[in-house]
């Protein structure tokens, strides 16, 4: 099954994973979620970088814009998959323990983590 995103951390990222036909999409939903919150969003990465398996971008938030984001997210995603973690410190963990899914689950790369 699935895990839900919940607001059980301080900080998180949100990533919006596409591939190459859905690079506006993406690119367009994380701008208006950075807009619409007031949210800082990273660069729009057309090639895996990192845990990502796929292009993707990224966006910051805090507990307390999550109520707001994560349906806002759901609403919007328009079927593309969103990665949802906390932030801790400890990137391992943040990526599998802490790790929720909007959409499908993707396989992420754990080696980058030295797993």
């Amino acid at each position: 099954m699935t895990r839900r995103p919940s607001n059980v951390h301080e900080r998180y990222h949100a990533h919006v994973y596409f591939g190459a036909a859905e690079a506006a999409q993406a690119t367009a939903l994380c701008a208006a979620a950075g807009a619409r919150f007031g949210l800082p969003v990273g660069h729009v990465h057309l090639q895996p970088v990192g845990p990502h398996p796929v292009g993707s971008c990224q966006i910051s938030f805090g507990r307390a814009d999550f109520e707001a984001l994560i349906p806002w997210l759901e609403t919007h995603r328009g079927g593309l998959t969103v990665l949802v973690h906390g932030i801790t410190g400890h990137d391992l963990a943040d990526h599998t323990d802490h790790a929720a899914w909007l959409g499908e689950p993707a396989l992420l790369n754990l080696a980058v983590f030295g797993g």
